[in-house]
C-alpha cells in the first residue's frame, strides 16, 4: 500500500471530529447568552422600585394565620401557648348594708388599696326625709386582685347576690399582636423605599400604601390596646341598699308571670300619677267652661224661636 493512500477508516474519523467540536461551540455559544440574559435580568431588576414591595401584601394582615415557614416563624398554636391564657373577667354582687353613703366610702377605699379605681357612682336618695336606700358603684381592679377584692367587699354588708364571667380572648390577642408587629414591619419597609424612590411615579405609590398601611396599623394598635386594658384590668359592679333586694329567680312560666303582674302595677301606678297630674288641670278647666257653655246654650235657645216663627197669608177681606 502506498504511503499517499489514506486508510477507508480515516475520512470517517476526520467527520466524528468535526461533529464532537461543533457541539461543543453550540454548548458554549448556549452558556454565554444564557449568562448575558440572566446578568441583564440581574440589572435590569435593580433600578427602580420592587412593586411587590408596594403592591398590597397578603403577609401583612394574613401572615398571623400560616403554619412555621422555611425562614423559622412559629405556629399560631405554639405562639397561644407560650402568651398563656387572655382572660377577660368581671364581676357583680348585690349587698344589703346599713348605711349606704358609708358603705360607698370602704368600697371606694377598697378599691384604691387594691391598685384601681372608681369607674361610676350612683347614690339614690329616698322621696321622705329619710336616710338614702338605694345606689350603685362601679370600681375596676387588676385581674390579678380580683378574688381578693370581692372577698374584702362581701364584708361590706350582706351579701344577696353574687355572680362572675370570664371570656377568652387568647386567639384575638395573639393574633392582634401578630398583626400589629407584621404591619410595623411593613411599614418600615415602605419608608426605606420612599427615602430612595426616583421618579414621581414611585413616590405616589409609595405615599399612597403607606398612609394605607399606616392607617390600618392605628386600628389594629388601638384593638390591641383595649384588649391590653380589658385583660389587665377587671370591673366589678356593686349594686347597695338599705333594705331586701328581689330574689333571683329561673326563667319559666311562673317567672313570666310574675314579671307580667309587676309590669301591669306599675302601669297602673303610672297611669294613676299621670291621672293625678292632670286633674287639677281639669277641675278648673270645668270651673270655668261650664258656666260658659250653659249661658252660650240659653242664649242660642232664646234667639231661635225669634228666628224660626212662620209667616202666614195675610188675612182675607171676607
Amino acid at each position: 500500500m502506498s504511503p499517499s493512500v489514506l486508510p477507508r477508516s480515516a475520512p470517517r474519523r476526520r467527520l466524528a471530529t468535526l461533529f464532537l467540536v461543533a457541539l461543543l461551540g453550540l454548548g458554549s455559544l448556549a452558556a454565554c447568552s444564557g449568562g448575558s440574559e440572566d446578568s441583564g435580568s440581574a440589572t435590569g431588576g435593580s433600578s427602580g422600585v420592587d412593586q411587590s414591595e408596594v403592591a398590597p401584601q397578603p403577609a401583612d394582615g394574613d401572615r398571623a394565620g400560616v403554619v412555621g415557614d422555611a425562614k423559622g416563624e412559629v405556629a399560631p398554636d405554639a405562639v397561644r401557648a407560650g402568651a398563656g391564657d387572655k382572660l377577660v373577667r368581671r364581676a357583680s354582687l348585690q349587698l344589703k348594708v346599713d348605711s349606704l353613703r358609708g358603705s360607698a366610702e370602704r368600697i371606694r377605699a377598697i378599691a384604691t388599696s387594691q391598685g384601681g379605681s372608681v369607674l361610676s357612682e350612683e347614690l339614690y336618695a329616698s322621696m321622705g326625709a329619710g336616710p338614702d336606700t338605694s345606689g350603685s358603684i362601679t370600681i375596676t381592679v387588676p385581674a390579678s386582685s380580683l378574688e381578693s377584692t370581692i372577698g374584702l367587699i362581701e364584708k361590706v354588708g350582706d351579701v344577696q347576690f353574687r355572680s362572675s364571667s370570664s371570656e377568652d380572648v387568647t386567639a384575638t390577642y395573639v393574633d392582634t399582636e401578630a398583626r400589629v408587629k407584621s404591619l410595623t414591619e411593613s411599614v418600615g419597609r415602605i419608608r426605606e423605599l420612599l427615602a430612595t424612590a426616583k421618579s414621581i411615579s414611585d413616590l405616589v405609590a409609595l405615599e399612597n400604601e403607606l398612609s394605607r398601611r399606616q392607617a390600618e396599623l392605628d386600628a389594629l394598635t388601638a384593638q390591641l390596646a383595649n384588649l391590653k386594658d380589658s385583660v389587665a384590668m377587671s370591673p366589678i359592679s356593686i349594686s347597695l341598699s338599705t333594705d331586701d333586694f328581689e330574689p333571683v329567680t329561673a326563667g319559666g312560666f311562673l317567672a313570666g308571670l310574675r314579671s307580667g303582674w309587676s309590669a301591669f302595677l306599675t302601669s297602673l301606678s303610672v297611669l294613676a300619677t299621670a291621672l293625678g297630674a292632670v286633674l287639677p288641670f281639669a277641675l278648673a278647666g270645668a270651673l270655668v267652661g261650664i258656666p260658659v257653655m250653659v249661658w252660650w246654650r240659653r242664649r242660642r235657645v232664646g234667639a231661635v224661636p225669634a228666628l224660626a216663627r212662620p209667616v202666614g197669608p195675610p188675612p182675607s177681606a171676607g
